[in-house]
């Protein structure tokens, strides 16, 4: 049964990572006004009766924790949600899947190509965050309804593209993970500071069986992809390149079906 939680929401901030997730979650809204708010990109705007702020975090979110925080100091949504692309960890999802995250966690190192099949350490299961069961099961249960492939697992924040195919498999066995982002565990952890209801809604961008080029070659200081450097990486392995991008039209419009189907319920 689709909870109420979410759907009394009369204003929410929707947090993206990258360019293409960013102007997905604008193309949607209405009466939109764009600016820079705590030196964070945003864009404010309606879908029907409500009041959607969409915030660009940069990949992997960096120095955006304490923006954030600042943010949320004066500006306090009924619910945050983070939203976009992420790696496939199980070998049953496709891209564009969508996947509801229960519980994000926060890798501590050892997931490289050589990362170990053993679960993780105490500490390590403890450095978890929980999404809000409430409006995590409410978006599951509307993305389902609306005919998507939607999921709901586990996830894991790491600090860098994960590109190869065996070290995805390992990371979702040592994690008992089904998704992998470089962003959510740090933006729950501030929401979780302010007790604003949270969850997480990704959509499958590389299925766990298949190789990346490597872009953490193309990524700017700043989490923004600078578009000479991906040229060049996507040329140095052409395989995957063309795989991922035969594929990204499909994860992009899932992503902004999946908004579409949440925001406007």
């Amino acid at each position: 049964m689709i909870q109420t939680s979410w759907l009394d929401a009369e204003e929410i901030c929707l947090v993206t990572a990258v360019d293409v997730e960013f102007n997905a979650a604008v193309s949607l809204l209405t009466s939109k006004t764009f600016s820079t708010e705590f030196q964070i990109k945003t864009c404010r705007g309606s879908l029907g009766q409500r009041r959607i702020t969409v915030l660009q975090c940069g990949m992997g979110a960096p120095g955006f924790a304490e923006r954030l925080a600042n943010y949320l100091e004066i500006s306090r949504p009924d619910v945050l949600l983070v939203a976009g692309l992420a790696g496939g960890l199980a070998p049953g999802l496709k891209s564009g899947d969508a996947v509801v995250y229960d519980i994000c966690q926060g890798a501590r190192g050892g997931f490289g190509a050589s990362a170990s099949k053993e679960k993780p350490s105490h500490r390590e299961q403890n450095a978890s965050i929980r999404c809000d069961d409430q409006i995590s099961e409410c978006l599951f249960e509307l993305s389902k309804s609306s005919g998507q492939r939607c999921f709901r697992g586990s996830g894991v924040t790491v600090d860098r593209i994960i590109t190869e195919a065996q070290s995805k498999i390992l990371l979702g066995v040592k994690y008992q993970a089904v998704a992998v982002d470089m962003e959510s565990y740090g933006l729950l952890g501030v929401c979780a500071a302010f007790s604003l209801p949270a969850a997480v809604l990704r959509v499958i961008s590389d299925e766990a069986g298949h190789n990346l080029p490597d872009f953490n070659f193309a990524a700017s200081a700043d989490g923004q992809m600078d578009i000479w450097r991906t040229a060049r990486v996507m040329a140095a392995r052409p395989r995957a390149s063309v795989r991922f991008l035969w594929g990204i039209k499909l994860v992009l419009k899932s992503l902004r079906t999946n908004l579409e189907v949440v925001l406007n319920a």
